[in-house]
């Protein structure tokens, strides 16, 4: 989640009253001073036609071009206003104002590096500005560099106590560098700050799940969605705590509510996806990963779930067109070449499906269901001795896949091996009433597995 970045404009004329002062300059600083009343009480109608009629009689006054550039910046017309914070920087170098608005202003047109560039200009020559301290201090938040962010946000916690903007950020901060103590102080005080705000329960709840609180988090996701019904980082976080605690028939709402109020995350599509498959309804985790695909073309995982998903449905053409495209994305994915090297060998193209197995196998050496379908498809073409080696092999990695312990009883029976044969038709049974007994699915099929864990999420904090 990404917070808003409410970054504060800086109002100051330095025009003094001088012992030799004109009448000409007097009534110049007397319009400025006006002019900035009148701005601060938000009444740029009336603040604008003041500081031009203060630069038709002194042009060169750096405070004007200051305070016109910054009422162009509030009515949106930055490329003017950039231009009147320039040349009140150009009269006046010195100007810590200007220099000040404009951080802001390149903060507020995405161009960040120069907005901190901007700010820590100011500190170096006032190192107690507030507005600059509080600015610098947002944007090293939003850039994730904590660190620095840390320091500044204390700070100007310190000089403008009270400030929402300056205590969720600190919050948030507080939480991602796990001083989790401090976070849920800084937080409970941003909620005092903004009772209509979501955010601040939102990382109170993630908070609460770092200390292992997962029903306190819980209610805190809850309270959030209470505030704004459309917060997806809750719904989503909401989906993930109840997936892990009660299963994901549990979680299958609050993963369909964080998509469709926000279709522009992956993690969204992924985990519904997943879900979905998980719970046997095929067709719609089709549809989830199919529109996944196409919105994140460039995502190999993407491609990657939506190939399982289709192979679920025996959709085999689709499936293999999907896993193809994943692995030009992502080549050495042993995931996706088991599951390309399953999807060949089912339509019997096992010349095609052997190198692509022994590939998976070479990158994921503990891959099941690499090893088990190379060996079924090794005993299929009657190389005996090479599947044996290669079904011990996943017999050793686990031994929750009965079927493998059935093709080395097929391997023994055809090589006339009846003690060997009798044994792993023995294991084969009991593993099979194991996970009867159990009520657990014990099979090396992907068909009958979850997604692997080719993406994981975490908790969508301010940095992302």
């Amino acid at each position: 989640m990404q917070l808003a970045l409410a970054f504060v404009i800086f109002l100051s004329i330095s025009a003094a009253a001088m012992p030799h002062q004109t009448t000409a300059q007097a009534e110049t600083v007397a319009l400025l001073r006006q002019a900035v009343a009148l701005l601060q009480a938000g009444k740029l109608d009336e603040a604008e036609p003041l500081v031009r009629r203060a630069l038709a009689a002194a042009p060169q006054n750096p405070d004007a071009h200051n305070l016109l550039g910054t009422i162009l910046d509030q009515r949106g017309r930055s490329v003017e206003a950039e231009r009147e914070y320039r040349e009140a920087l150009r009269l006046n170098p010195r100007s810590i104002t200007a220099q000040a608005n404009l951080g802001v202003l390149y903060a507020r047109s995405h161009r960040s590096e120069q907005a901190i560039q901007a700010f820590e200009s100011v500190l170096r020559a006032a190192p107690d500005h507030p507005q600059a301290t509080a600015n610098l201090g947002v944007l090293y938040a939003a850039r994730g560099d904590d660190e620095r962010a840390l320091p500044l946000l204390e700070r100007a916690n310190a000089q403008r106590p009270g400030q929402y903007e300056i205590v969720i950020n600190l919050g948030v901060v507080d939480y991602r560098l796990r001083r989790l103590d401090d976070a849920a102080s800084v937080l409970q005080a941003a909620a005092a700050l903004a009772p209509n705000a979501a955010e601040p329960l939102y990382y109170l709840g993630l908070t609460a799940m770092a200390r292992g609180a997962t029903d306190v988090a819980m209610a805190f996701w809850q309270q959030a969605l209470a505030k704004r019904a459309d917060f997806a980082d809750a719904s989503f976080m909401l989906g993930e705590a109840l997936r892990q605690t009660r299963g994901p028939a549990a979680a299958k709402a609050y993963y369909e509510g964080a998509l469709q109020q926000d279709a522009t995350k992956f993690v969204y599509y992924a985990r519904l996806g997943g879900v979905y498959l998980s719970l046997d309804e095929g067709e719609a985790a089709l549809d989830v990963f199919e529109r996944a695909a196409r919105r994140f073309p460039d995502i190999a995982e993407a491609h990657y779930f939506l190939g399982v998903a289709a192979r679920r449905q025996g959709a085999f053409d689709k499936a293999e067109a999907a896993l193809r495209r994943s692995l030009a994305l992502k080549p050495d994915n042993a995931d996706a070449l088991a599951q390309l090297g399953y999807i060949v060998g089912q339509q019997d193209r096992l010349s095609e499906a052997e190198p692509l197995l022994r590939r998976a196998i070479a990158l994921g050496s503990r891959h099941v269901y690499a090893h088990y379908n190379l060996g079924r498809y090794l005993v299929k073409l009657r190389r005996y001795t090479e599947a044996e080696q290669v079904l011990q092999r996943a017999a050793t990695i686990s031994r929750d896949c009965p079927e493998v312990h059935y093709q080395l009883f097929l391997i023994y029976s055809r090589l006339k091996r009846q003690a060997d044969a009798t044994r792993e038709q023995a294991i084969f049974k009991e593993l099979q009433a194991e996970g009867l007994t159990r009520q657990k699915d014990q099979t090396c099929e992907p068909d009958n597995r979850d997604l692997p864990s080719a993406f994981e999420s975490k908790p969508t904090t301010g940095n992302q």
